[in-house]
């Protein structure tokens, strides 16, 4: 199939293209073997930028909402995929600001807190709540609120009950502290924490590198959305200069 052959990819692949909506119906020989035309390899140059920058999901809605002539709904998807990301920058930026708070406000900084550490891990002696509360300057209720939302999680004495805060409870308790005092939101805290569990020695400055890779990331996603967007249009603007050649798809026969 010559339209396969141009793009570099499989007959079955076009097929795909064509069924999902990617490409508009193709009309069909007194054989049945399918027809495409130029509109076919407009619209697959389309697709196939659209498909890498935004998914294939996503690609799908905006071009068959397109092949309908169903502007509003294509549109309104290119909208929304642009919001997801600037959501998702927003979150990564308000992340990274967290970071650095915690950066400049080390959880050893305090002598006390140091000599607390250091016996945690020369003993094994996990805090109580009392004791960390008054490491922290808090009150023992904010740490158990901090432990009923996910924040916090100490150990229990199997006989008593107790809660023990060891060296990573207490760490994140001086996280969430800090970032209270911050004003940061309930949400960013969870995402700060999480982040700390995630990184391979829970250190502020790590996760602060691993949150700037995936800012450049994101940029980058951003521009080829840009470049799938002028390619969108373009495409656009070809329909629109052959309005004989584009019949919407509801009206195709296979």
């Amino acid at each position: 199939m010559t339209l396969a052959r141009e793009a570099g990819i499989s007959v079955q692949q076009v097929r795909n293209y064509e069924q999902a909506g990617l490409l508009p119906l193709a009309s069909r020989t007194p054989a049945g073997y399918r027809e495409f035309d130029e509109s076919h390899r407009q619209a697959l140059t389309a697709a196939r930028v659209l498909v890498r920058a935004y998914g294939w999901d996503a690609a799908v809605t905006i071009l068959a909402a397109v092949h309908r002539d169903d502007l509003r709904t294509a549109v309104a998807s290119v909208d929304h995929a642009h919001a997801a990301l600037d959501q998702e920058r927003e979150r990564i930026q308000q992340a990274l600001r967290a970071f650095e708070v915690v950066v400049t406000h080390p959880l050893d900084a305090d002598p006390r807190m140091a000599a607390a550490l250091a016996q945690i891990a020369r003993q094994d002696a996990p805090l109580r709540i009392g004791q960390l509360a008054n490491l922290l300057g808090v009150r023992t209720s904010a740490l158990r609120f901090w432990e009923r939302s996910g924040l916090v999680r100490p150990v229990r004495e199997r006989t008593t009950g107790y809660r023990r805060y060891d060296v990573a409870a207490a760490r994140d308790a001086h996280l969430v502290r800090l970032l209270r005092e911050g004003n940061f939101s309930m949400t960013i805290i969870r995402a700060a924490i999480d982040e700390m569990h995630s990184s391979p020695d829970g250190r502020p400055e790590r996760v602060g590198a691993e949150l700037n890779r995936r800012d450049a990331e994101l940029h980058d996603r951003s521009l080829a959305r840009l470049r799938a967007d002028a390619a969108l249009v373009a495409y656009l603007d070809w329909r629109a200069a052959n309005p004989s050649r584009t019949t919407p798809a509801a009206e195709n026969t296979t």
